[in-house]
């Protein structure tokens, strides 16, 4: 079985400083926990149509993410947006 997709070990490192930098200005933190969960949907959807046409969603100025990241977003969202880390990977 695969290990699970969490916040800590996975998803918080595919946001760039760029991507942070770009959307801390349009009052969205992608390097917090709470903001990124709390908007994920509409982060998925900028993903997925970054794919479809590369002037548009996001990542801003930089290439479409891989399926596999994409894939693994839309898990970590299905999966309830674990947090993971060393006190309590579960969670």
């Amino acid at each position: 079985m695969a290990d699970r997709i969490t916040w800590e070990d996975d998803i918080k490192h595919y946001f760039t400083q760029m991507d942070v930098g770009c959307m801390r200005a349009r009052n969205l933190d992608l390097s917090e926990y709470d903001a990124v969960k709390n908007r994920a949907t509409s982060i998925l959807s900028q993903l997925k149509l970054r794919v479809q046409d590369p002037t548009r969603g996001m990542p801003k100025g930089g290439r479409a993410w891989p399926q596999d990241r994409i894939n693994n977003f839309e898990t970590w969202m299905k999966d309830g947006f674990p947090k993971g880390g060393t006190a309590d990977p579960t969670t």
